[in-house]
């Protein structure tokens, strides 16, 4: 009985780094395919943004399109740069506002 224990022990001990290895390499399979989708997901929608007019918080007037003729791409209107190429945006109308320290 302490045979069939000590062989079951040794088939243990040999048998987990594979698995460990196996499992890191679908770690990092898994991560690497979801972090292309997640690109490939981003770069169209902002295309589709840039080429289409815009989605439905374009027309909310909460956005700024970038002035560069070959990007257009359209960027929160607090932005300093362009999300998709970098270029500076033009600078957006602020408004003033005095505030008041309240004890």
């Amino acid at each position: 009985m302490e045979v069939l224990a000590f062989l079951i022990f040794i088939l243990v001990v040999l048998l987990a780094p594979f698995l460990f290895v196996a499992w890191v390499i679908y770690s990092v399979v898994r991560a690497a395919v979801g972090g292309m989708g997640t690109m490939v997901t981003h770069h169209s929608r902002t295309g589709m943004d840039s080429v289409a007019g815009g989605s439905a918080a374009a027309a909310g007037g909460h956005t700024v399109r970038c002035p560069t003729p070959g990007c257009l791409a359209i960027n929160p209107s607090d932005a300093r740069f362009c999300r998709r190429c970098g270029h500076g945006l033009p600078a957006a109308h602020r408004v003033q506002v005095r505030r008041a320290a309240v004890w």
